[in-house]
């Protein structure tokens, strides 16, 4: 199995953009040592307190200048506010750049405001991102691409750089609605699922929804299917681990219930958001270990991956060490390094 790190990256009033970015690829690089297989950084738009990184893509290239071996996830691309083209060469740059590590991530999103700031109408998002992947892919495999859809049309093009990695970088998706699921399904991709959007009690149904959906296709499931993201942070003994991060857990949870609106959102999700709204906002630490996480000493934690590993047969994990971003660089270092030498082996 292998482990990954994600990203988010809020920034409370104590702290400053600079510090967060150095704090980040000074893990990435740790991370690199540790041996973690993958880095994936989420993009976020105009909401500080929730994150500060609109292009993780920038941040991908500086730690790629500074780690030799780890692979540079986007935890994903919200591909609605992004011209395909232009996604597709700068991909290929960070790919070309990297020696070949990047692993391409996909998504539409669940907020709002990231829409309306780009002016991009959000009840588009399917069909803007489900036609801007199909330009990506064509970008990268094709010498010039031709294309002509309802939202983007070109002839001829010639995409340059192509990526190193052929026919182009894995492509996962992240699946938190139904219908990704069932698109994702469908079309063979890999997914993402699980954390906060999709915690352990729904979770079953939602991957049942993308077996059925590959069934249907007559697709069997594709290598390295399914990457869980599960909050962790380990620690001496569970007294320490919550004393170090619930106040963290606690900043995640406000801030991302102030930027999830429901109303809107096309009206097939609505009622989704708003019960994920309503259930952040009341989320209590003994509650998120329970349903969506794995807090506390390393026997405890691997006890726990090994059970949620056989309830929902995913082939990587993703470990979110960093959720809420004030726990502390050093903190989240020490976790880090406790989860890589006490958990990691017994599933290597």
């Amino acid at each position: 199995m292998k482990f990954d790190i994600f990203y988010q990256l809020p920034q409370a009033d104590s702290q400053n953009t600079p510090e967060r970015y150095r704090d980040l690829i000074a893990e990435a690089v740790e991370a690199d040592r540790l041996g973690f297989d993958t880095v994936w950084l989420a993009e976020v738009h105009f909401a500080p307190r929730f994150s500060v990184m609109p292009a993780p893509m920038m941040l991908h290239a500086a730690i790629a200048e500074r780690t030799r071996r780890i692979r540079l996830g986007l935890a994903v691309n919200l591909m609605p506010l992004h011209h395909p083209m232009r996604l597709a060469e700068e991909t290929a740059m960070l790919d070309v750049l990297s020696g070949g590590r990047v692993e391409f991530g996909a998504g539409r999103g669940a907020f709002a405001l990231n829409y309306r700031g780009y002016g991009v109408p959000m009840p588009e998002s399917r069909a803007l991102f489900e036609e801007g992947l199909e330009m990506v892919r064509a970008a990268w495999t094709q010498d010039r691409v031709t294309f002509h859809g309802r939202h983007y049309s070109v002839d001829g093009i010639q995409v340059v750089p192509k990526p190193v990695q052929r026919p182009h970088p894995p492509i996962r998706l992240a699946a938190n609605s139904l219908d990704t699921f069932a698109y994702a399904g469908t079309n063979g991709y890999r997914i993402f699922a699980g954390g906060p959007v999709n915690p352990f009690p729904v979770l079953a149904d939602r991957l049942a929804v993308y077996d059925r959906a590959l069934a249907e296709s007559g697709r069997a499931r594709p290598d390295d299917w399914f990457a869980g993201l599960l909050i962790t942070f380990a620690g001496t003994d569970g007294a320490s681990v919550r004393a170090k991060f619930e106040p963290s857990l606690r900043n995640y949870f406000n801030s991302v219930s102030e930027i999830i609106e429901p109303e809107a959102l096309v009206p097939g999700v609505q009622s989704e958001f708003e019960k994920v709204r309503n259930r952040l906002r009341g989320m209590q630490y003994d509650q998120v270990n329970e349903i969506m996480a794995a807090l506390g000493e390393p026997e405890y934690i691997a006890d726990k991956i090994a059970s949620l590993r056989e309830r929902f047969g995913f082939t990587r994990l993703v470990c979110w060490f960093e959720t809420g971003g004030i726990a502390g660089h050093e903190n989240v270092i020490a976790a880090m390094r406790l989860f890589a030498e006490r958990v990691m082996p017994k599933f290597q």
